[in-house]
């Protein structure tokens, strides 16, 4: 195994752990906590198998814990509930689907996804626990919540293989489409009006008339400069709303942008448009047909694997005093990669051969990017161990055309797989006895 990417679900850091899954709000209450507490109360059951007030009370608690995470407001009590419950129902349902299947995850899978998290955070994985149980769940809790994660992932993807499927034909008409965003260049610019972090309803509509009365005014200037001028009155409390869209592709721009945007003539301003983060205001300033255009990078690199938990820090120790060695004498490099590279690159003096953007794995390629040509990064641990890397060369070239058809494959499997994956879970709620105790319906 290489340091190319490799599909996997796993390479998530801790705090995106928590917003993983909708369906998955996996938060588990100490042992010492349950045993301390009376039987509780049922509150609904699932295909024979109940869930207490109890349970909802932890997997409330952690969705709010999300929702905060993630900046977003939360519910009224009445909506709040309702949501945990349905979510709760979906999510045993889910969980009973991958036993049955033979889908749940073995234990040394479990650590695996951990410690993939864990190098994701740039932690070993004492520090990676030590941060998690600073966050307020037990180290063992969180096992548990991967460990179901990994499994209704599991039973999903299974579902969706067999029910989603692009065929040449559609990947023809969708690159033809000119409203499909693909190898279409948009060049918009955005005003934004933002929306404070647990603000009243008030202030809120006071914030939606502010973005009405910014489009108002853009409706009635025609060029660039002067839409400018009005993205320096709206009110950016966040530095990352203050730049223009640029020139992009649909399918690089978030869906609040390019649903707009797509069906937009050049001139043309959006309506208001509504997020967690604020009101926006689009205007498309052009668009031409292209051949998308990426960056190659020729690199090679040396890879010293963790055998054992134990082994990390002399692995680290090594692979620092190799990189001090290449420091000083860098025409080595090929030399050292052969002798000390763990990995079949090695035959090659360490060389990866060009890669193109999304080969690699993510932490490997956001140090090969940082890099000028000729330099050697500092050591750095991605979940194949520890690498030093030098970038060789970069050249910027066309999308090759199966790059450009495995994008257009892979926007047109998201869109059927959101209505497949709504009308397969509704069908194996359909098929479920659930039983909901007083007060519990959804």
């Amino acid at each position: 195994m290489d340091v190319r990417r490799i599909p996997s679900l796993l390479n998530r850091p801790f705090a995106a752990h928590l917003l993983v899954s909708a369906l998955c709000l996996c938060g588990v209450l100490t042992a010492k906590a349950q045993s301390a507490q009376r039987l509780d109360a049922i509150a609904l059951v699932v295909n024979g198998q109940a869930l207490t007030q109890l349970d909802l009370q932890r997997r409330q608690a952690f969705f709010l814990a999300s929702l905060r995470n993630s900046n977003q407001p939360s519910p009224d009590p009445a909506t709040l509930q309702s949501l945990v419950v349905e979510r709760a129902v979906m999510e045993t349902i889910l969980l009973q689907t991958a036993t049955k299947q033979g889908l749940t995850p073995t234990a040394s899978v479990v650590k695996q996804a951990i410690v993939d998290n864990a190098v994701q955070s740039g932690l070993d994985l004492t520090q990676y626990a030590q941060r998690v149980e600073q966050s307020g769940i037990r180290f063992e809790d969180y096992e548990t919540s991967v460990k179901n994660d990994i499994a209704i992932s599991s039973v999903r993807d299974r579902a969706m293989s067999s029910k989603v499927a692009v065929n040449e034909q559609e990947i023809e008409r969708f690159l033809r489409d000119p409203q499909s965003g693909i190898g279409q260049e948009y060049v918009a610019q955005a005003l934004f009006v933002d929306k404070p972090e647990n603000a009243s309803t008030a202030l809120i509509e006071q914030r939606r008339t502010v973005a009405q009365a910014l489009r108002s005014q853009a409706l009635s200037v025609n060029t660039m400069p002067s839409f400018a001028e009005l993205q320096q009155q709206s009110q950016n409390s966040d530095s990352k709303h203050k730049v223009d869209l640029g020139a992009q592709s649909l399918d690089k721009l978030p869906e609040l942008y390019s649903a707009a945007l797509a069906n937009m003539t050049g001139g043309q301003v959006s309506q208001v448009l509504e997020s967690s983060a604020g009101f926006y205001i689009l205007r498309l300033n052009s668009k031409r047909s292209i051949l998308p255009k990426v960056q190659q990078t020729l690199a090679r690199h040396i890879l010293m694997r963790v055998e054992n938990a134990g082994d990390e820090e002399k692995t680290r120790i090594s692979m620092k005093s190799l990189h001090d060695r290449l420091t000083l004498n860098p025409g080595q490099f090929a030399a050292f990669a052969t002798e000390f590279s763990q990995d079949g690159s090695a035959s090659k003096g360490g060389e990866l051969g060009w890669a193109l953007p999304g080969d690699m794995v993510p932490e490997f390629e956001r140090v090969m990017d940082s890099l000028k040509a000729g330099e050697i990064a500092l050591p750095f641990r991605t979940q194949f161990g520890w690498h030093v890397v030098q970038v060789l060369d970069r050249k910027t070239t066309d999308l090759p055309q199966e790059r450009l058809r495995a994008r257009a494959r892979q926007v047109l499997r998201v869109r059927k797989q959101e209505q497949a994956m709504g009308e397969w879970l509704d069908q194996l709620k359909a098929q479920a006895y659930i039983e909901y105790k007083q007060g519990y319906k959804p």
